[in-house]
Order: structure tokens, then sequence, then C-alpha cells
């Protein structure tokens, strides 16, 4: 379900709110997320600069979080070693970190709102350490949400490997890989409480199907009253 789009001043992007709660959080305009996928050709730096100075017109705050610690687990699933694997994660991390400070350059906005950080950086607060154990926990409980994010990450792992082949492919470690994401949902069920903003939305620019099950209350993990979910479109059909 997709409700009306939510447009700012600047033409570069429409949010699209998940459900009727998401358009409520959107139209408080606290505080945008935008989690920025390492490995994902989305992220250039143009289109990350763009989609910072939109924020910033569109949101009161706008934090940037790099997704670092579970990136060693995919490259671990793909077949690397605990020690190349945590080199490549570096390395990797490393260049985003580079592209998103360019972009923050290229924005034009102010030093003073540029908030960026790892994920690493915030996971051992108590409110993301309670989250993360939630989410561990409805993974258990609940079948669907399991089954959705398995095969999010099946399809992933299968992309960042190439053609590989249906054998090998199958031997892909998924269960592994599935740290990166298990890593990423407390942001979508309750950023303003690790974060400290009165609500938040967090963009994607592509369908997340977990998102489906946590917005809609048909799974045991259930997103925060003040936490909203968009999909960002490219352009504003309004204008």
């Amino acid at each position: 379900m997709a409700l009306a789009p939510h447009t700012s001043d600047l033409p570069e992007f429409t949010a699209v709110p998940l459900t009727p709660n998401c358009k409520r959080v959107l139209d408080l305009a606290d505080h945008l997320l935008i989690g920025v996928s390492p490995g994902n050709s989305y992220f250039s730096i143009p289109n990350l600069a763009r989609l910072m100075r939109w924020g910033h017109a569109a949101f009161r705050r706008v934090d940037v979080v790099c997704p670092d610690n579970g990136l060693v687990f995919t490259y671990r699933a793909l077949g690397h070693s605990e020690e190349a694997a945590a080199r490549k994660a570096r390395k990797e991390v490393s260049g985003v970190r580079r592209r998103i400070r360019r972009a923050w350059e290229r924005s034009g906005v102010p030093v003073d709102g540029q908030r960026t950080h790892l994920l690493s950086d915030l996971a051992n607060s108590a409110a993301y350490q309670k989250l993360r154990a939630r989410a561990e926990k409805a993974l258990v409980e609940d079948e669907q949400l399991h089954h959705v994010c398995f095969g999010m990450t099946r399809r992933a792992l299968r992309a960042a490997a190439g053609d590989v082949g249906e054998d090998a492919a199958d031997g892909l470690d998924t269960a592994l890989a599935m740290e990166y994401l298990i890593a990423e949902l407390p942001f979508f069920v309750d950023t303003p409480s690790i974060l400290n903003v009165p609500s938040s939305i967090v963009s994607y620019h592509a369908p997340v199907e977990f998102a489906d099950l946590i917005y809609t209350g048909r799974s045991v993990l259930r997103a925060a009253g003040n936490q909203g979910h968009v999909l960002l479109n490219e352009g504003n059909p309004l204008r």
C-alpha cells in the first residue's frame, strides 16, 4: 500500500509513504534517515548530494548512516576468510565514507547540518541493543518475517556473487549474511530512540520487502508510532 506523494520545494525527489501513519510522521518533517548501502551503485556522489540537499530542505534534521559492521559477514558468506572479509569490508567502508563526505560538500548543506555515522558507532547504545534483541527474537518467532528477510539476503548474495551457477549459489551461507540485514532492522523500527529525535522517516529508493510487514502490523516486530518509512521516487510529479 502506498499513499499520496509528499514533495518539498526542491523537485529532486518525491517521498511516497507506506501507510497512513508513515504519512503522518512524514508530515511532521522532524527527521530523515538516509542509509547508504556499500556496494550499491545508486549511492553515487551526485545522487547522494541531491538526496542530502532535498532532505535538508524538507526535514529539520538529516542523518546519514553507513551499515558497516554487517558487511564483513556478507564477505564471509561469499567464501572469504575472516581476515580477507575484514580487509575487504574496511576498504569498502572507507570508500563509502569518502563518497559521503564529498557528497555533503557538493550538497551545499551547512556543515552543522552534516551528520554522518557508521552503524557500528551507534550499535553500542542501550536503545539500539534493545531493538536488535527484539529483531532477533522476532526472526525466530515470525516465520513470514524470517522468510522475507532470508529471501532478500539470498538474492543480495547471489547478485554479489555474480554468475556462479546454481550449485555455487546454493552453497552461499545466507544465514551468516543475514547479519547485515539484522543490523539495519532497528532503524526501521525505532530510529527516534537511537538518535534522540522526536520522530523519524527512514527512506530508500527501492521497495523494502520486510517494511510492508513491520509497518502494517503483520509481524510481531512492529515499528514505533513515531517511526515512518518512505519510498523515494525521482522528480516531483506535481510540478
